[in-house]
């Protein structure tokens, strides 16, 4: 294949690893792909010597330019003259580290989600445009502080991000070069920012299925109807019932829509997210309902996902990604908009209306603490039944058999049920 724009653009990050893929016009030109970078390589052997020379990510240079550094290289190689930096102690300066090159660096030594790379890669592109071939440690205190507060009047909340993601590279970079011998003598400019104008507070999002809409809006998921319907396939009510799984469990959107029928254990009720926000496994027991629901689907399964994409043939072994368009719908019915994190949100807020315990909740959401921030939590571990039984709970209560807003006798209410099933 000829490495060119489109191609690097079309190949898919690998979730470990990397692949090298070969240009076939040039003999040594490539493209290396780890799961964060696109970088383009010269991978050539030359009289039983290796060369590996690193020409520049795909964020820094076009296909087009690297393409014709790697023809210099290959020269230079064939004749003799090429020098690799390692053996040439002046080639390489920290004090020249761009914040594109930063950039790269930290995310190859660290394994980011896609999602963070995109997000980071956005912060560099979008608000601080030309700041990527930028030498790191000539930002000044003054334009950093200017840059913070021109884009705070359009975003405060990517202000934030921008600026720190800057303290994050400088601070990476200055760790990572500094030495004893070759001390890079400057302070990290970002720390201008908390000792003048300080950061920008963002208001925490507060939407969620309060007590007014709650069992209203349940009523409108389990009514929910639309063509998908007629058939009778794996397809059907996949967006209802990715609602329905999202508001029973408290679960983030991508992995209830990732979600692989050899993570769902039916026989006991339990479903395992290997890839998830924390980077943990994270097994969850199901209540009744959800796992009627799930048998249901494994009756008309014809792929490997849970839930599978709607408008492509299920031979495509592709996963739904979205459900805006059902909760338009569900919205406009109801008069109340929601995402599907605010699902999460409500996940949450019920917990604490039922009185759950504080170790339960962070368990059920997935939430883990520093052992240094919370010791104790390193040592309880919850019996999966309880956590059964609290999704239980979580369910009875959008069905309304049991009333977790009338704070006087939820708790009572509470210990009955934990006798019953005791």
């Amino acid at each position: 294949m000829k490495i060119n724009k489109q191609f690097v653009d079309e190949l898919e990050f690998p979730n470990i690893g990397q692949k090298i893929y070969r240009d076939c016009e040039i003999t040594g030109f490539c493209v290396r792909v780890t799961p964060n970078s696109k970088t383009y390589i010269v991978d050539k052997k030359y009289n039983n010597k290796l060369h590996r020379v690193v020409i520049g990510s795909s964020n820094n240079i076009s296909a087009a330019g690297a393409r014709k550094k790697a023809q210099i290289v290959l020269a230079q190689i064939y004749s003799g003259e090429f020098v690799s930096k390692s053996k040439n102690n002046d080639a390489f300066n920290p004090l020249e580290i761009t914040v594109g090159a930063a950039l790269d660096i930290y995310l190859n030594k660290n394994a980011f989600k896609p999602k963070t790379v995109r997000q980071y890669n956005k912060y560099i592109d979008l608000y601080l445009q030309g700041w990527r071939e930028r030498k790191i440690f000539d930002i000044s205190k003054d334009e950093l502080l200017n840059k913070f507060l021109d884009t705070s009047e359009v975003s405060p909340s990517s202000a934030n991000g921008a600026i720190s993601l800057i303290g994050t590279l400088w601070k990476y970079m200055h760790v990572l070069y500094s030495t004893d011998d070759k001390p890079i003598m400057k302070s990290n400019p970002v720390d201008i920012i908390a000792v003048t104008v300080g950061w920008n507070k963002i208001a925490a999002r507060e939407r969620h299925l309060s007590q007014n809409v709650i069992f209203k809006y349940y009523q409108a998921v389990i009514g929910y109807f639309d063509e998908l319907n007629l058939e009778d396939t794996a397809r059907s009510n996949t967006h209802r019932d990715i609602i329905l799984f999202v508001m029973y469990t408290g679960c983030r959107r991508v992995e209830a829509c990732s979600l692989r029928w050899e993570n769902v254990d039916l026989e006991n009720g339990c479903v395992t997210f290997d890839d998830t926000k924390n980077g943990k496994r994270h097994l969850l027991p199901l209540g009744d309902h959800l796992i009627s629901v799930l048998k249901s689907r494994f009756l008309l399964k014809e792929n490997d996902w849970v839930f599978p994409a709607t408008k492509l043939p299920t031979a495509w072994n592709i996963h739904a990604t979205t459900i805006d368009r059902t909760l338009k719908r569900i919205g406009e019915e109801v008069g109340f908009y929601v995402s599907t994190h605010d699902f999460r949100r409500t996940f949450a807020t019920l917990c604490n209306l039922l009185r759950f315990n504080i170790y339960v909740t962070k368990r059920l959401l997935n939430h883990t603490a520093k052992p240094r921030v919370d010791v104790t939590g390193g040592y309880v571990q919850i019996p999966m039944e309880e956590l059964r039984f609290s999704m239980n709970m979580i369910e009875a209560v959008y069905q309304q058999k049991i009333d977790c807003f009338n704070y006087e006798n939820v708790w009572n209410q509470r210990l009955q049920e934990l006798k019953k099933a005791g």
